[in-house]
């Protein structure tokens, strides 16, 4: 079986019909979902290159771990992908890798109009001359991420495929629903702007946003973030501010706290190392920051998660 998924030129928009992501062995083509597809498979390698998918687009690594490189600006980066770890590529952003070697793989799509039924506040036309993807809010790609509420729903739907969809369109829906939801929580930059920007700011501002995630947990300076755009620190700052409603710092701030309140759940009672690994002064610092983005202290979030 072939993959029902289209990768397109990320310029132009065209079908690139020499990519595939491989041999597929389950898919929910028969099933006729709204606005979400799944497929289950396996390949010798995939490297796509510039290229993009329509829909939001997420990969959960299968089998066993492997490494999986991404294109950041000229250079490739290289992520180990452990069994469960997911990739999630918001629509229409480009992406290039190199997967060499057998893999095996789970891949959902999820259509922008979902997240639109979900967000009646930025519905409406699109600008003139604007594709109707960019009326989307901003959401950030995630590598490496150890989602495991997202690695969940999509292991339900999975069996729900492999099955042949025994309990309905209803619960697909209900789990379409669950994943949008989640899906906007917690990778949504909560902007209306984005699409007022050009496709060069944009493509400026999606560098940073990947070097951002890359490198997290190290002492970023606005000259590291500035340089990836390729814009003076002051034009940068300003670019950065109008696009999310947030300075770089105070940006970087909240995404360490998104990132160490996964890491929490999984080291609980390790506050204060965790506080240490992401940059923070101390777990003082650490709690006052985390309460500010979360609206919870991390002992009150640890308590709520159980």
């Amino acid at each position: 079986m072939q993959s029902q998924i289209t990768y397109v030129d990320s310029d132009t928009l065209t079908p690139n019909s020499e990519i595939t992501a491989g041999r597929i062995l389950v898919s929910s083509q028969d099933l006729a979902w709204d606005g979400l597809y799944i497929e289950k498979g396996e390949n010798e390698g995939f490297t796509p290159d510039d290229v993009t998918v329509t829909q939001h687009y997420f990969a959960m690594n299968a089998g066993p771990a492997f490494d999986w490189e991404w294109k950041d600006g000229s250079t490739f980066k290289t992520h180990r992908y452990e069994t469960g770890d997911l990739w999630v590529n918001p629509a229409g952003t480009p992406f290039s890798h190199r997967i060499s070697g057998y893999n095996q793989f789970v891949l959902l799509t999820l259509d922008p109009n979902k997240i639109l039924e979900l967000r009646p506040d930025v519905q409406g036309p699109a600008l003139k001359g604007q594709r109707p993807l960019l009326a989307q809010p901003y959401f950030r790609r995630q590598h490496q991420a150890q989602d495991r509420h997202l690695q969940a729903l999509i292991q339900t739907l999975l069996v729900e495929a492999e099955m042949g969809g025994p309990n309905g369109r209803l619960f697909a829906d209900t789990l379409t629903t669950a994943i949008a939801t989640h899906f906007v929580n917690h990778y949504s930059l909560d902007t209306p702007v984005w699409p007022q920007l050009s496709p060069i700011e944009r493509q400026r501002l999606g560098r940073v946003m990947d070097y951002i995630e890359a490198y997290l947990t190290d002492d970023l300076t606005l000259a590291d973030l500035a340089l990836q755009a390729g814009l003076s620190k002051f034009h940068f700052s300003r670019l950065f501010k109008d696009a999310t409603g947030l300075t770089p710092h105070k940006y970087v701030q909240q995404r360490r706290i998104e990132r160490a309140a996964q890491v929490l759940l999984r080291r609980e009672g390790a506050i204060a190392a965790v506080a240490a690994d992401f940059g923070f002064a101390d777990q003082s610092h650490f709690t006052r920051v985390f309460k500010q983005v979360k609206g919870l202290t991390p002992k009150q979030f640890l308590h709520h998660s159980r």
